[in-house]
């Protein structure tokens, strides 16, 4: 009997479920069930190892959630009301959330229209004395410019916090995302890459008092520390472990689904496919395309619209609008203006569906479906 997911539209799961499990998966819970399945206990340790291994640090704590994960760097790294977090406008909201949660003030900075990632040349203008972090984004599954950002950051004094929620195995110039800066925190949640039953995170470091101070604060804190409760349950870290084996050849796929849908989609006029830089590994968790909307004879939402009634295909515009111009932080005097080159440009990005359950023939299809409507589009007006 098929599951009732693969009953549910493929184009539209692709947004939402972004990993492949097995049976493997299956026998690991079913081994952790039989010991009563514990929480933190064994399995996440192991986890939290190899998970380390992977992306180049010494140091891995498991969490609940990218969440949880960047609650304990904002607990560790100490925020006091009027410490400024840089964070860029192009982004996620949590990845400004919890900062500003703990009591920091959130100065948003311009992303590169081309990357999408934190634009370094616009950097430096927006750090003050009160900075104390940045958080570098690693969008889609694309390395931030890092070495740049970086030698800003030094220069400055300031901690250096990865967001690579989409950036598991990604790397720049031969380097895992671990090996560089501060904090990297990883997101497990089921649309990611790799996931750990619907929910989790990590946090990686190479401070070793650091990584030990995080694993007793993600815990109460004992009696040492004022603490929170953001563990991992042995259950997914037995199933983290079984995805991270399979992380690589997922990748794989994406790779060369989004290279053979740049191939398929740059002879249309109107559509800007997404721009690599060069010298580092892409891992494509999104697949963003920018729509030209007077080449194109048609507006971003009528052209998701329309790939949707005609042919069933589920786009997103995942981004808009950019993190400042969100009700949630308006009420708080951010808004429009404050950084205008990313609110522009998220109001042209598309997100078009990718998984590692399809195949070349679905990339086909869904560029043969783009380019029809874009044909119907400049012959007549939709």
């Amino acid at each position: 009997m098929l599951s009732p997911r693969l009953l549910q539209n493929k184009w539209e799961l692709a947004h939402y479920f972004g990993t492949i499990y097995g049976v493997e998966e299956a026998q690991a819970m079913l081994e952790v069930l039989n010991d009563w399945a514990p929480t933190c206990n064994h399995k996440v340790p192991e986890f939290e190892q190899r998970f380390a291994e992977y992306v180049g640090a010494r140091y891995a704590v498991a969490t609940n959630s990218w969440v949880g994960a960047a609650h304990l760097v904002a607990i560790l790294i100490n925020i006091k009301p009027g410490d400024e977090i840089i964070v860029p406008a192009l982004t996620f909201s949590a990845s400004a959330n919890i900062f500003m949660r703990e009591g920091a003030k959130i100065v948003f900075a311009e992303s590169d229209p081309r990357t999408f990632n934190l634009d370094p040349d616009k950097l430096e203008e927006k750090i003050s004395s009160h900075t104390k972090a940045i958080v570098a984004v690693h969008m889609c599954g694309q390395p931030c410019d890092m070495d740049v950002i970086l030698r800003i950051a030094r220069s400055h004094n300031l901690l250096i916090i990865q967001d690579a929620a989409h950036a598991p195995g990604a790397e720049y110039h031969g380097k895992k995302m671990g090996e560089m800066g501060d904090f990297a925190i990883y997101s497990f949640q089921q649309a990611k890459n790799i996931s750990t039953l619907g929910e989790g995170g990590m946090v990686v470091v190479n401070n070793q008092d650091w990584g030990e101070k995080m694993r007793c604060i993600r815990s109460h804190g004992g009696q040492e520390y004022q603490g929170i409760s953001c563990r991992m349950t042995d259950i997914q870290g037995a199933v983290g472990t079984i995805q991270l084996e399979r992380l690589e050849a997922h990748n794989s796929i994406r790779r060369r689904l989004a290279y053979r849908l740049n191939e398929l989609l740059a002879s249309i006029d109107g559509i800007t496919t997404p721009y690599e830089i060069s010298n580092i590994k892409h891992v494509y968790h999104l697949y963003n395309i920018v729509i030209d909307e007077t080449k194109l004879n048609m507006t971003r939402d009528i052209f998701i619209e329309t790939l949707w009634k005609r042919y069933q295909i589920k786009a997103v515009t995942k981004y808009f609008p950019s993190v400042n111009c969100l009700p949630a932080y308006k009420k708080y005097g951010y808004g429009n203006g404050e950084c205008p080159v990313t609110e522009q440009i998220v109001s042209r990005i598309v997100t078009l569906p990718i998984s590692p359950r399809f195949t070349e023939n679905e990339v086909e299809e869904l560029s043969n479906s783009i380019s029809s409507i874009a044909i119907d589009s400049k012959n007549s007006s939709l």
